[in-house]
C-alpha cells in the first residue's frame, strides 16, 4: 500500500492516478505518498491499484491482502522535451532546457530522473480502467476486499492474480499498444 498524507502543493501538479490537474490554491489540495512521492487527488487516493514500489515487502502471510503485483517494466530513455511536460509519477514539471527527464518508449510515460526508482513496473496499464473494473466486481483496489466487508482471505493468492496476454517481444515495425482491461484475466475464487 501507499502511505498517503494530505499535502499542500506549491506548484502546478497532475494526478498520478487519473492524470488530471489537481486544482486549488489554499489548503491541502492532494495526497502524496510519503514513501514513493506520487501525488493524487483526494478523491483518487482510494483507487490507486499499484503497490508502492518503495514499500518494504511484508511477510508472506500479509501478501494475500496486498494490491496487484503487475510486473511489466518500463523502458526509460533520457529525453529532450520541446514543450513543458509534467512528470507522470509526482505530477510536477520536468525542469530544464535539455535532458529534462525520462520517457518510456513503450507506454510514453514521462518521469523525472529522480522519480525513476519510485515508478511501479506497470508499463502500459491503464490504472483508471483497472480500478473501475475492480469496482464493478465489488473489490477495492487498495486491499482487494469486497465492499460489503466480506474479505477475500479465503481465496488463495493464485486466484487473485492478473495475467497479461500478448507477446512483449513484438517486432520493432509493429506499433506497441497500451494495455487495457481486456489484456488481463481477472479471476475470483
Amino acid at each position: 500500500f501507499h502511505k498517503f498524507m494530505a499535502t499542500y502543493l506549491k506548484q502546478p501538479t497532475f494526478c498520478f492516478h487519473c492524470k488530471e490537474f489537481i486544482w486549488g490554491v489554499f489548503g491541502k489540495q492532494g495526497y502524496q505518498c510519503q514513501v514513493c512521492t506520487c501525488v493524487v487527488h483526494k478523491r483518487c487516493h482510494q483507487f490507486v491499484v499499484t503497490v508502492c514500489p518503495r514499500m518494504k515487502k511484508p511477510a508472506k502471510e500479509q501478501t494475500t491482502n496486498q494490491g496487484f503485483s503487475i510486473n511489466v517494466p518500463h523502458k526509460f530513455n533520457i529525453h529532450n522535451y520541446k514543450v513543458p511536460t509534467f512528470c507522470d509519477h509526482c505530477g510536477s514539471l520536468l525542469w530544464g532546457i535539455v535532458r529534462q527527464g525520462l520517457h518510456c518508449k513503450i507506454c510514453k510515460m514521462n518521469v523525472h530522473i529522480r522519480c525513476k526508482g519510485n515508478v511501479a513496473p506497470n508499463c502500459g496499464v491503464n490504472n483508471v480502467e483497472l480500478a473501475n473494473k475492480l469496482a464493478e466486481m465489488g473489490l477495492q483496489p487498495g486491499g482487494l476486499t469486497k465492499r460489503n466487508s466480506m474479505g477475500l482471505s479465503g481465496m488463495d493468492a493464485q486466484s487473485r492474480t492478473l495475467s497479461v496476454r500478448g507477446d512483449r517481444g513484438q517486432s520493432k515495425k509493429e506499433p506497441r499498444r497500451k494495455l487495457g482491461i481486456s489484456n488481463f484475466t481477472l479471476r475470483r475464487g
